[in-house]
């Protein structure tokens, strides 16, 4: 008499074949470490592009430009993800935590990646003794990034299918002109933005579920555009900070104000002490069929 263990074996075999055939990957992912130290820098310029996994960013300690901790499944040498030079007193700092990834997948024609059952975890720490200008593009995973405690002097985000967390907490110490966030189909939340001291934030979602939280320490005019195509966005404003609000009526959007505001001229909406404040925000919003809400905290 077959055992039912032993009448699967030949299925299991035959399983285990196709799946070497096809050129499926399995592999658990191995931990690496890397330290840059600072030396001259006066300023770092920060370029991420993260295919695919997650990535979090947080402050670290003020001699080393970064400290990498990666659980990842890497093909090549860390040199292939990571690129350091430093040029009059600049530091140039390029990671690419996949890209050796997809150029193997597109070498095996005949080969199926799936590298969504890899680890590929990036825990990055920056100094905080200098300005650092991000540009971040982000594809499919999670984005845990904390800025809290970092001079950061310019910020871009850009995000496909991903589900990402923006946070100051604290003021930053250094200004940001121009601050661009643009998500794709995702879930974008962002806390402290005020504390991120922007003079103008510009923010583009597609399809997906956003939070703009504006707390934080807010003292001048700044002005924030907001688009969103088919989604919901819930923006958060502190009491004590006057905003203005442009948003032209639609039938197939809608916008929810809180109980201060009054519509003085057509599609523009004041709070009750925006002439009598200093820190005050003027905000344009476009909405698709998408739905907006403004809520006080």
């Amino acid at each position: 008499m077959i055992t039912k263990r032993k009448k699967y074996i030949p299925f299991l075999l035959a399983a285990i074949a196709l799946v070497l055939a096809l050129g499926f990957v399995f592999k658990v992912g191995e931990k690496y470490k890397k330290d840059i130290s600072l030396t001259d820098e006066r300023e770092l310029k920060v370029n991420l592009e993260a295919g695919f996994g997650n990535i979090r960013i947080e402050r670290g300690t003020s001699s080393k430009i970064i400290a990498l901790d990666i659980d990842a499944d890497l093909k090549g040498d860390l040199t292939q993800y990571i690129d350091y030079s430093n040029r009059d007193e600049t530091g140039y700092l390029n990671i690419n935590t996949s890209d050796i990834l997809i150029k193997e997948s597109r070498k095996k024609k005949h080969s199926i990646h799936l590298s969504g059952f890899e680890d590929n975890d990036w825990t990055m720490k920056f100094t905080d003794a200098v300005p650092i200008s991000f540009d971040i593009e982000l594809g499919m995973g999670k984005g845990n990034i904390d800025l809290t405690g970092l001079m950061v002097k310019d910020l871009n985000i850009s995000t496909g299918a991903s589900s990402v967390t923006l946070r100051f907490d604290e003021p930053n110490p250094s200004s940001i002109e121009n601050m661009t966030i643009e998500t794709g189909l995702s879930k974008f939340k962002g806390y402290g933005l005020c504390n991120a001291n922007f003079e103008h934030l510009k923010f583009e979602g597609g399809v997906g579920s956003y939070i703009l939280d504006f707390s934080g320490r807010l003292d001048k005019e700044v002005d924030v555009d907001i688009e969103v195509g088919l989604g919901s966005v819930t923006i958060y404003v502190p009491d004590e900070t006057g905003t203005k609000v442009y948003y032209e009526k639609s039938w197939v959007a809608s916008i929810d104000l809180p109980k201060d505001f009054d519509e003085e001229e057509e599609d523009n909406y004041f709070s009750s002490n925006y002439y009598n404040t200093s820190g005050r925000i003027n905000m344009h919003i476009e909405a698709g069929l998408g739905s907006v809400t403004i809520k006080r905290k």
